[in-house]
């Protein structure tokens, strides 16, 4: 969501709905003015007529052609730039792009750091709901769109941390960080606000509630917070402020278990946090977000192989449709939706949609921005995907993630020397994350670095705790600095994992093609789309692959699973 932006002669106040053009109000009928808005959010972004469609007229059924004399209006409004370049640029065949050469936006929204809440005394052993307790304000406080909060992942790290350290670090005006204590029945928590600009806490507060109405300690944590940083809420933001899914708080306090392990996204804790997330479903079945979290839990058991595929893309999508029938305002269940329809439909075209509505409904948050765009690099619009990924890495500055991302979308560019670059900055962000390694090791690999590569595919394949995503990276890393044996015998213990999960078969033809065997890495690729093998949505941009695309049999699985997508880039 924008508040203001400046670009060229114009600046345009989206919350008072005005466009200014120097010190004259621009006339614009009201639904051009809308479509100005929502192009210029997108910040570059190519925005698809139906999502358009869907945004400006919502409820309301419209021919295409308003939308075009709506477009047309705006143009004549508008102009051209210096260049020669309209404003709004019409992408064939695919929508409309504000394409302002340096559009200012304005930056006058307060950023915040939530840190988890640390448990004091008896109450240690509820890490749980310290962490639970900032997910819930970071959601509550982010669902305004009057603030840019980091994400929780963002914040677990400095858990006990100097506020103001921390703060500086996260790059945030302000920092809230609080203490929880138990007594008997009883709940103290104990929260101040400080802001990096001065000396003293801008605003401190002791609640004292019974341990069962932790409702009212977030709706009144978040109000205050809210009044301190001066948000000025309007009614539809102060109900976002202080919504609850659920009026259960037993549930509730399992599904904060369930997403404090789930924050350690590895397959013990997942296992546990799927425990956790069922739990609260059984307490209260009519709770949206707990079914989310079971859709998420899901897509990272299939995309890991714990899970075989074919089974879990089924259950996440149930999942993400259930958390969907009960709130259809949940963006993270709109991203899940749309990766079951990646991994398990192919479907490209509502997969789009679902990632658009998330970021409409959540334009704040890094992870939404970070998954659209890796959809954006699949289908090889990778000009739009950087964008979508730099918004991301504004939002959350310290993201491994999005680093690792923007190396990746490097990788896939060709561009070579600066994925290098971009990989050692992962590196950097976190020196014991598998993540960073993996890039790291595909980024040397392209400048003939092999035994560099090697040592670092080693680390990432140690960091991952054996993950079964990164053999198949170390397997194609001795491949390719002639280890052959060493490959062999890896890739022979991961054939035989596949037959029993009847999983994997892509990362194993990737092997078997820096190997040589060209027929063989083809047939597993064939295998790959009877399994639903998550992998196939690289298929068409994937520079492992390059041997292969004269071949009539990769062309025709291109084809198979991107369908219309596989025309364009």
């Amino acid at each position: 969501m924008i508040s203001k932006l400046e670009f060229g002669p114009f600046r345009l106040d989206a919350a008072k709905r005005v466009l200014w053009r120097g010190g004259e109000v621009v006339t614009l009928p009201p639904k051009a003015l809308d479509l100005l808005i929502a192009l210029a959010e997108q910040r570059g972004d190519v925005v698809t007529k139906d999502e358009l469609m869907k945004r400006v007229w919502r409820d309301t059924f419209v021919e295409e052609a308003n939308l075009s004399v709506n477009v047309s209006a705006l143009r004549k409004a508008l102009g051209d730039q210096r260049s020669g370049r309209p404003y709004i640029e019409t992408v064939s065949r695919r929508g409309y792009r504000f394409a302002a050469l340096d559009p200012r936006a304005d930056s006058a929204l307060p950023t915040l750091a939530v840190l988890p809440f640390i448990a004091l005394g008896r109450g240690k052993d509820d890490a749980y709901l310290g962490a639970g307790l900032a997910d819930a304000l970071i959601t509550r406080l982010g669902s305004t769109g009057r603030v840019v909060v980091r994400p929780t992942s963002a914040v677990l790290k400095y858990a006990g941390h100097d506020p103001r350290e921390a703060g500086r670090e996260l790059q945030v005006d302000a920092v809230l960080e609080g203490k929880i204590q138990r007594h008997r029945s009883r709940l103290r928590v104990t929260v101040q606000l400080v802001p990096l600009s001065g000396p003293t806490p801008a605003w401190a507060e002791t609640f004292d509630e019974e341990a069962t109405n932790v409702f009212a300690v977030q709706d009144r944590i978040a109000e205050q917070v809210a009044r301190a940083l001066d948000l000025r809420l309007g009614a539809a933001e102060r109900e976002r402020l202080t919504r609850r899914h659920t009026a259960d708080a037993s549930a509730y306090q399992s599904y904060l278990k369930g997403r404090y392990f789930w924050s350690r996204f590895t397959g013990e804790w997942l296992e546990k946090a799927l425990a956790f997330f069922r739990e609260a479903v059984e307490k209260d079945p009519g709770f949206c977000l707990p079914h989310a979290g079971l859709a998420d839990a899901y897509l990272v058991l299939g995309f890991s192989g714990r899970v075989s595929p074919r089974e879990a893309w089924p259950l996440a999508g149930e999942e993400a449709r259930r958390a969907l029938a009960i709130d259809e305002t949940v963006a993270d269940a709109h991203v899940s939706l749309a990766y079951v329809r990646l991994f398990g439909e192919w479907d490209w075209k509502r997969a789009g949609a679902d990632l658009a509505r998330a970021v409409a409904l959540s334009p704040n948050s890094a992870a939404v921005h970070q998954w659209r765009g890796l959809y954006l690099d699949m289908l090889g619009r990778l000009d739009e995907a950087r964008t979508a990924i730099g918004r991301a890495q504004q939002l959350d500055p310290l993201s491994l993630v999005a680093a690792t991302l923007l190396a990746f979308q490097s990788y896939l560019a060709r561009d070579h020397g600066r994925e290098l670059q971009e990989c050692r900055r992962a590196v950097e962000l976190d020196p014991n994350h598998f993540l960073g390694r993996w890039s790291l090791g595909l980024a040397l690999q392209h400048q003939g670095r092999h035994r560099e590569a090697v040592a670092e595919h080693r680390k990432a394949a140690k960091l991952s705790g054996g993950s079964a995503l990164m053999t198949p990276v170390l397997a194609r890393s001795l491949a390719l600095a002639g280890r052959r044996s060493e490959a062999k015998k890896l890739l022979a213990r991961l054939e035989r994992a596949s037959r029993e999960t009847r999983a994997g078969s892509y990362a194993n033809a990737t092997v078997h093609l820096a190997l040589g065997d060209e027929d063989a890495a083809l047939a597993l690729l064939e295998a790959a789309t009877e399994e639903r093998d998550p992998w196939l949505v690289w298929l068409k941009v994937d520079p492992m692959l390059d041997g292969l695309r004269g071949h009539r049999r990769f062309q025709s699985l291109v084809r198979r699973v991107f369908g219309a997508a596989a025309m364009g880039r």
